[in-house]
């Protein structure tokens, strides 16, 4: 005969065999990607978006990463390219950029590994992509005021494309 007891443990039993056999896919199912916050900074042979909530500070140094997109069409090999991440190290005193490395974003958002090691830094020259960054990171630049944050890649290559198109400037 089955007490209570019996009857309690067989449901427990079953709980914990749920927990541990669901669990482990639980924990690996990938999670959301956290909203962008990509500010328009710079418009030349790419549109430069800095993004802006991935901005890491010691002290006045930012470590960082910009998106590149590239013109509409744009392929290498095979496959068609929306651009890449440039991920950067700038100190705002002394005004350097360390290359940290770059990662390709291929038509429809897949990203590529980090690859590159970071470079020494260097004085950043003005007039050119990076000091938009520097000057949207370091001093809260607003250039292309009228042009919305991205909160996507593909937002930013909808936004960033025509502008690139037409020479836009600040």
């Amino acid at each position: 005969m089955m007490s209570r007891l019996d009857q309690i443990r067989a449901a427990r039993n079953a709980l914990i065999a749920f927990a541990l056999w669901t669990t482990p896919a639980l924990a690996q199912a990938p999670s959301p990607a956290a909203p962008l916050t990509l500010r328009l900074a710079d418009v030349g042979r790419f549109a430069t978006f800095v993004d802006m909530g991935g901005v890491q500070w010691t002290g006045r140094v930012a470590r960082l990463r910009a998106l590149q997109v590239t013109e509409g069409g744009f392929r290498a090999g095979a496959e068609e390219f929306w651009g890449g991440w440039r991920h950067e190290v700038i100190d705002c005193e002394a005004r350097t950029i360390a290359h940290a490395g770059f990662s390709s974003i291929r038509a429809g958002g897949r990203e590529g590994p980090v690859t590159g090691d970071q470079r020494p830094a260097a004085p950043i020259a003005p007039g050119g992509a990076d000091a938009a960054v520097a000057r949207v990171v370091c001093d809260g630049w607003t250039p292309f005021a009228k042009v919305p944050v991205a909160g996507s890649l593909a937002e930013a290559v909808t936004l960033g494309r025509p502008l690139i198109e037409t020479g836009a400037e600040p």
